[in-house]
C-alpha cells in the first residue's frame, strides 16, 4: 500500500528552514489562546513530495513553508500546542506511524509514542498539558480495532481511553443470552476533540451498531463516563473539532463519499437544534479546524478535482481556496 493511501486510510477511518524573524511573516490578531508574539500559522499534510509530508503557511496563503526531514519519512495529522510552539504529528520515521512531536520550524523531532497499532490523528489538550489520539488496538478475533489513547504532552504516562474488545464481549454475551449471532467486526473510535477547559473529549465512533453513519461521544479525560453528546437524540458525524473560544463545535455529516460541513453549540442540551450546514455543495467537504479567535474555519474540499484547502468564515460565508496546485493537501491545524 502507498504512503498515500495509507495515510489517507488513518485520516478517512477518522470518519485516517524556518528563522525565529521569519515567524513574523504574516500578521493574526491575539487571542486568548495565541500569544500576541506568534502570528497566525496554518499547519496540513501534503504528497507534493510524492510522500505525505507537513508544511505550513500564512492564512492569506502566503510563505509556504516545508517541515519536510528527509525524502524517505511520511509525516501527516498535525496538530498545534496551544502556546504555538510545538506541532504533534504522525511519522513513520520509526518504521511503524507513531506519534511525534516538533517545534514549529520542524527542528527538535521526538518521538512520542511506541505502541504496537499505527497512531495518528494527535490532539492536544487547550490547557497544553496532555495529548489525545487515535491507534490500532488488535482484537481476540484478529481484527484491528481503532482506539482512544492519552498521555502527557512529553509522551509519559501513556494510557487506553476506550476499549472495543471489552465492550465487544459484553455485547456478545447479550446476543448469545437473547438467543443470537454476535458478528465480529472492526470497531473504531477515532478524530478527538477537546472541550475548552479539558476536562471532555469529543469523538466519533461506529460503536452503536443500528447507526448508518458513526455517532458523537463524549467523555472524561480520564476515558471515564463514555456516552453519547447530547440528550435524547443522536447526533450523527465524524471529524469534530471543538473551538476554546467560542465553545461551538464544527463537524462533518453526510456518506464516506460526500460529507459537509456544519456548526453547533456545544452548551445546548439538545446541540442538533442549533445545528447549521456552513457547505452545500456537490463536493466532498471534511477536516474541519477552528482559527484560534474562532472567527474562521479551514478545512479540505475535493472542487478542484485533488483535494485542497479552504478558509471561510465561522458562518459559512466567504469561502476561499488557500493551497493552489495539482497536489492532495489535507487535515488542516490553525495556531
Amino acid at each position: 500500500m502507498s504512503n498515500l493511501k495509507l495515510y489517507k486510510l488513518m485520516c478517512l477511518i477518522g470518519l485516517l528552514a524556518l528563522s525565529f524573524s521569519s515567524l513574523f511573516a504574516c500578521a493574526a490578531p491575539a487571542t486568548k489562546y495565541q500569544p500576541s508574539y506568534l502570528p497566525g500559522l496554518v499547519a496540513f499534510a501534503s504528497d507534493r513530495d510524492d510522500k505525505i509530508h507537513i508544511y505550513t503557511i500564512c492564512p492569506d496563503g502566503t510563505d509556504l513553508r516545508s517541515l519536510l526531514v528527509d525524502n524517505i519519512t511520511a509525516d501527516g495529522t498535525p496538530d498545534w500546542s496551544p502556546d504555538g510552539q510545538r506541532i504533534a504529528f504522525s511519522s513513520n520515521q520509526s518504521q511503524n506511524y507513531q506519534i511525534w512531536s516538533m517545534n514549529a520550524d520542524g527542528s527538535d523531532r521526538r518521538k512520542l509514542t511506541d505502541l504496537k497499532g499505527r497512531s495518528a490523528l494527535p490532539k492536544w489538550s487547550p490547557d497544553g498539558s496532555k495529548i489525545v489520539f487515535i491507534s490500532q488496538v488488535i482484537n481476540d478475533v484478529g481484527i484491528f480495532d481503532l482506539e482512544l489513547f492519552a498521555m502527557n504532552s512529553d509522551g509519559t504516562n501513556v494510557r487506553q481511553l476506550t476499549d472495543s474488545a471489552t465492550r465487544e464481549k459484553h455485547e456478545e454475551s447479550a446476543f448469545e443470552a437473547a438467543g443470537h449471532a454476535h458478528s465480529h467486526t472492526a470497531d473504531w473510535n477515532s478524530a478527538p476533540t477537546w472541550s475548552p477547559d479539558s476536562s471532555k473529549i469529543l469523538f466519533a465512533s461506529n460503536r452503536d451498531r443500528d447507526a448508518v453513519t458513526p455517532i458523537l461521544y463524549t467523555m472524561n479525560a480520564d476515558g471515564s463516563d463514555q456516552k453519547k453528546f447530547g440528550l435524547f437524540v443522536d447526533v450523527d458525524g465524524s471529524e469534530p473539532d471543538w473551538s476554546p473560544v467560542t465553545n461551538k463545535i464544527v463537524w462533518v455529516r453526510g456518506t464516506a463519499a460526500k460529507g459537509d460541513i456544519w456548526v453547533m453549540d456545544a452548551s445546548s442540551p439538545f446541540p442538533l437544534i442549533t445545528a447549521r450546514k456552513l457547505t452545500d455543495n456537490i463536493d466532498d467537504n471534511r477536516n474541519p479546524a477552528w482559527s484560534p479567535d474562532g472567527t474562521q474555519i479551514a478545512f479540505t474540499s475535493d472542487t478542484s478535482g485533488n483535494t485542497d484547502i479552504y478558509i471561510m468564515n465561522a458562518d459559512g460565508s466567504n469561502i476561499r481556496r488557500l493551497i493552489y496546485g495539482e497536489f492532495n493537501n489535507m487535515n488542516p491545524a490553525w495556531r
